[in-house]
C-alpha cells in the first residue's frame, strides 16, 4: 500500500516544467540536443514546440538517449 503524506509543499516550477529545460525556442534550422535516458515527453515536446514555433523537429535514438533536431 502506498503511503499517503500530508503538508508538504510542492516546490515551484521553473517556467513550465519539463517543457522549460529544452531549448527548443533558441533552435536554428540544423541545431541539436542530446537528451540523456530517452524522455518519454521527448516527442511529445517536439509535437508541442513545432506548432507553437512554426517549425519541425526529429528525434533519433542515440545510445542510451535521444537526440532532437531543428529542420525548419
Amino acid at each position: 500500500m502506498i503511503k499517503i503524506d500530508k503538508n508538504i509543499p510542492m516546490p515551484k516550477s521553473a517556467g513550465g516544467g519539463s517543457v522549460a529545460k529544452f531549448p527548443f525556442a533558441e533552435m536554428e534550422v540544423g541545431d541539436s540536443f542530446y537528451v540523456e535516458r530517452a524522455q518519454n515527453n521527448t516527442s511529445n515536446l517536439c509535437g508541442y514546440w513545432a506548432k507553437k514555433l512554426s517549425a519541425k523537429f526529429i528525434t533519433r535514438k542515440e545510445g542510451a538517449g535521444t537526440r532532437v533536431w531543428r529542420v525548419e
